[in-house]
């Protein structure tokens, strides 16, 4: 809406508005009206006669031209339309355009309203652009460009006014489902990323303002190198051609799998001038029919895409094949330089085909005077690997040279042209008698009275063998309670405890020196002993000496009961035990023993055992607690009855250690550290002497210059035996000091 005056009372006024278009027939219809508005009141009558007014449209040149007139009457505001109309306007043929509104009023040089000559004024008009929808892309096609990049193009196909804004791209890899690839600015070609194995298509749409077309055509399918098979592997069947078979791994259908053949001879594959056979998709194997026999085989299998340009994967290889060979010479194990002549004897062998095939045949050749002749089985059609030599063929000290040889299903080649292997290499076995083990003790079916098992042998061999070892186990019932191998046959001494009214049966087997075992003997025994009087055991803490005191009394015996001849006693600390007396003797009614190195802040616990003269025993339990806080101590000599005494508030460090080593390696640039199993801790300190109960300087300094292994104990629970080294204290009135280290020895 545009406004003018065209005095003090009157206002001209032109309005223009699109009230219909056709985008196809590039036009737009532009409604306009004229109108002369009443600005004030009047009070007498005016007039507005003007001439030659118009009304022009851009574009379309001049829709109206006239004259007209107009009154104010006194009665108040007035208006009047003068023209107005509906003027169809042209667009530009990309659909665009602009239009206006033009009046021109020739007013009257006299009179309040008007403005004394022509007066112009202009409405513009909005005129959208007229869109249609872009065309459908034709010529879609596509090319690769790498196995990571295509390259797609396409024909536009748009009127003017339907020029597109974008093109979107989709595609779909082997031919699943339509995906986006891509939306870009209008062009004809993008370039677009892929992978290896690839089958790709694609479409592609316009879209503008008007909105989007249908997506085009189907390209071309573009495809990029397929995958290589794997697991190809060459096997021989029993009309000796061979199956090629493999993994197929390419992702769509468009291809075949090139099959090639090769030969290995020293080494050196020899592959054939052209393909072995050309195989469709869907097929993954392929059989050689009819190989040369006497050639070893190998294949290798690579994919090809069946459109152009033919892309071949990489090849994979095959294991290789040998149809008919003679195998290589058998392998014996390792045979016993001496065997038992009355036990049937097996020898057996490894067969070592060179073309697969299973042992058919075998010869075994036997000679007793070192393979000067031979008596030989002959060829025997078998595949079981071993000959057996019954019992009693060869005499004892027969020393017999065995060798085999071995048929595949090669008929020619190898020994004598049979297809037969070389010779194996030659072993020798000598054939001799078991020994004979006899249990001397204990006697079987006669009691035994001791509560230790001493097991005692005989031992004879004909050929004059030595004795090497026996195996004995000890049974309650089918209970095996202990097994040894002992290296003596004359007084062997287990572990275990045989109990009073119990039966037992000792089982042993006996080695000789040529390696042969005995047949197991057993001997069945009851046991029958008086077990001997318990010590009654007293435990004191002497806090002098940080020594514990046992002591020990001996009743006499009551029914059913012996004397005690000697005595046993163990001592625990977390679970380690030690002998702090081994088989004493018991000469009256009591007895003292010191335990020199108990723990001196913790539990030690003690098993004190008597022994009857016929080896019966008794235990007793006890045990000793300690809280030593105030005193350290260091021991040494004989049952390290030497002991020192200081004050245990010591400036104490220890440190654990393991042995190592460094040793360097091929191929590393450091070396690497090896770590042994010994390990082993050291406490080091500085004691304080003061004059009163502990030791003084020159105890401690006799003791420095005497010991050898030490036992070190204090407040804290340590409890290490090792070496030593000190320095001799500083003597003082009122304190003397000292230094020392003590490291544990494994």
């Amino acid at each position: 809406m545009a406004d003018v005056n065209t005095g003090t009372a009157g206002l001209l006024r032109v309005t223009g508005s699109v009230v219909g278009s056709s985008a196809a027939g590039l036009w737009w219809d532009v409604a306009w009206t004229l109108q002369l508005i009443e600005r004030v009141s009047a009070g007498s009558s005016r007039s507005f006669n003007p001439s030659g007014a118009y009304v022009d449209v851009q574009g379309e040149g001049r829709v109206w031209t006239g004259t007209y007139t107009f009154d104010w009457r006194p009665s108040g505001l007035q208006s009047q339309t003068i023209a107005f109309g509906t003027t169809r306007v042209s667009a530009a043929s990309n659909g665009s355009g602009s239009g206006r509104g033009n009046v021109t009023g020739h007013i009257a040089a006299s009179g309040t309203s008007g403005a004394g000559g022509p007066t112009t004024l202009t409405q513009s008009v909005s005129l959208p652009t007229l869109t249609v929808l872009p065309g459908v892309p034709t010529g879609v096609s596509g090319s690769r460009v790498s196995d990571s990049s295509v390259s797609v193009s396409w024909s536009q196909s748009s009127a003017s006014n339907g020029q597109p804004t974008s093109n979107t791209i989709r595609r779909r890899i082997n031919g699943g489902a339509w995906t986006t690839a891509v939306t870009i600015s209008p062009a004809t070609s993008s370039s677009l990323s892929a992978a290896a194995n690839q089958k790709l298509e694609y479409e592609v749409r316009a879209a503008n303002a008007a909105g989007s077309t249908a997506f085009s055509s189907t390209s071309t399918a573009i495809y990029t190198t397929p995958a290589a098979p794997t697991g190809v592997s060459a096997s021989k069947d029993a009309d000796l051609d061979i199956t090629v078979v493999w993994t197929p791994n390419v992702a769509y259908v468009e291809h075949q799998h090139v099959v090639e053949h090769g030969t290995v001879s020293d080494g050196v594959t020899t592959w054939d001038d052209s393909a072995l056979a050309t195989v469709a998709a869907g097929t993954s194997l392929y059989k050689h029919v009819d190989p040369d026999a006497g050639d070893i085989h190998v294949y290798r299998v690579s994919a090809v895409t069946t459109s152009a340009p033919a892309l071949t994967s990489t090849t994979a290889l095959s294991n290789t094949v040998q149809l008919l060979a003679a195998p290589n010479k058998p392998t014996l194990p390792v045979l016993p330089s001496f065997a038992n002549r009355a036990a049937a004897f097996v020898l057996t062998w490894a067969h070592n085909p060179v073309d697969t095939t299973p042992q058919t045949a075998f010869e075994v050749n036997f000679s007793t005077n070192g393979g000067s002749t031979w008596t030989s089985t002959n060829k025997v059609t078998s595949g079981v690997s071993s000959r057996t030599i019954t019992a009693g063929t060869y005499a004892a000290n027969a020393a017999v040279t065995m060798r085999v040889r071995t048929w595949g299903e090669a008929t020619s080649g190898g020994a004598e042209s049979t297809g037969a292997s070389p010779w194996s290499d030659q072993a020798t076995v000598t054939f001799k008698t078991r020994p004979v083990v006899t249990v001397t003790s204990p006697v079987n079916a006669v009691d035994y009275v001791a509560a230790t098992l001493n097991v005692q042998l005989g031992f004879s061999q004909a050929e004059s063998a030595t004795f090497v070892t026996a195996t004995i186990e000890l049974f309650e019932g089918a209970t095996l309670l202990e097994s040894v191998i002992s290296t003596t046959r004359a007084s062997t001494i287990l572990d275990t405890r045989v109990a009073d009214g119990v039966t037992y049966t000792v089982k042993v087997s006996v080695t000789d020196s040529n390696g042969l075992t005995s047949t197991q003997v057993s001997r069945q025994f009851d046991v029958a002993y008086t077990e001997p009087v318990p010590a009654g055991v007293t435990v004191e803490y002497l806090p002098d000496s940080g020594v514990a005191q046992i002591g020990l009394t001996f009743a006499t015996a009551g029914a059913g009961q012996v004397a005690a001849a000697t005595v046993t006693i163990l001592r625990t600390i977390d679970g380690v035990t030690e002998t702090v007396a081994s088989r004493f003797p018991i000469a009256g009614a009591s007895l003292t023993i010191l335990d020199t190195t108990p723990t001196i802040h913790g539990v030690n616990s003690y098993r004190v055992r008597t022994f009857s003269e016929d080896g019966a025993t008794a235990d007793v339990v006890a045990s000793l607690t300690t809280t030593e806080g105030d005193w350290a101590f260091l021991s040494s000599g004989d049952g390290f009855s030497n002991i020192i005494k200081f004050r245990s508030n010591l400036r104490v460090g220890a440190a654990a250690s393991r042995e190592q080593a460094l040793v360097t390696a091929a191929g590393r640039e450091s070396p690497i550290a090896l770590f042994g199993p010994a390990k082993s801790l050291e406490v080091s300190g500085t004691a304080t002497l003061f004059p009163g109960d502990e030791s003084t300087p020159e105890e401690v300094e006799a003791f420095i210059r005497s010991a050898t292994l030490v036992c070190y104990r204090d407040g804290n629970g340590r409890r290490i035996v090792g070496v030593m080294s000190a320095s001799t204290p500083a003597i003082s009135p009122l304190q003397s000091t000292f230094d020392f280290r003590v490291t544990e020895a494994t």
